[in-house]
């Protein structure tokens, strides 16, 4: 990928990227802009890890976006791929731009969901690079899952914990899927505080491991499941 590959578009550059083969998402004929407002080499570089990245972005914000809808979405459209002109960890953030949904992203970790605006405010890059993490455990960010630990019990969780202190959880049966939103916090090394969004508040004891996966254990079960992988 080089400058030459992009064209000016609406105050920046954009250059159209084949959505991956396998993405879950449904566009005709299958391409998406990838959107930059500068064109540095430093803007360049986080275009090409973005592209160059694209199928582990669409796997990371899938379990956003089925929690946000409470089940599978059908047909969403992605409208563009936005790149903003900021780095955490030498890691872009992008933000998907579906038709009526929008993801801001850093990496593969979900920073933020709701409108298609979400995709494209750099603000909420900003304030994430500069987030200084106070009262939570970086450790536990990110999306985790229960299936490596289900050994076939026909019952799974999943939770995800985004860094502005917000997140979600789901468990999901033969009998469908329930998804909480929630509030989070660490208020002591070790202890996971949730607060759902009727005011319910729990507190878990927890550990996290790194081998031979990233994982953490629970001293009391959350969702029926004391064990969870990271994924992403």
């Amino acid at each position: 990928m080089k400058r030459g590959d992009f064209h000016r578009h609406a105050g920046g550059w954009t250059k159209w990227v084949p959505l991956p083969t396998t993405t879950w998402t449904r566009l005709r004929p299958g391409r998406a802009p990838l959107r930059c407002p500068l064109l540095t080499d430093a803007d360049l570089a986080r275009a090409v890890w973005t592209a160059a990245h694209l199928p582990d972005l669409f796997t990371a914000l899938r379990h956003a976006v089925c929690a946000h809808y409470e089940g599978f979405p059908e047909g969403l459209d992605v409208r563009a791929v936005h790149i903003h002109p900021i780095s955490r960890d030498g890691i872009p953030y992008v933000g998907v731009e579906f038709r009526d949904l929008g993801v801001a992203l850093h990496g593969t970790r979900v920073v933020d969901l709701g409108g298609p605006e979400i995709a494209t405010l750099r603000r909420i890059a900003e304030e994430d690079a500069a987030n200084p993490r106070t009262g939570l455990d970086e450790a536990l960010i990110g999306y985790w899952s229960s299936i490596p630990f289900d050994y076939g019990v026909m019952e799974c969780s999943e939770f995800e914990l985004r860094a502005n202190g917000q997140g979600w959880s789901n468990l999901a049966n033969a009998l469908g899927e329930c998804v909480t939103r929630l509030t989070w916090r660490c208020p002591e090394p070790g202890l996971l505080e949730l607060r759902t969004e009727d005011g319910r508040v729990s507190r878990h004891s927890y550990v996290v491991t790194g081998a031979p996966i990233a994982a953490v254990t629970f001293d009391e079960p959350i969702e029926f499941c004391h064990q969870f992988a990271r994924s992403g």
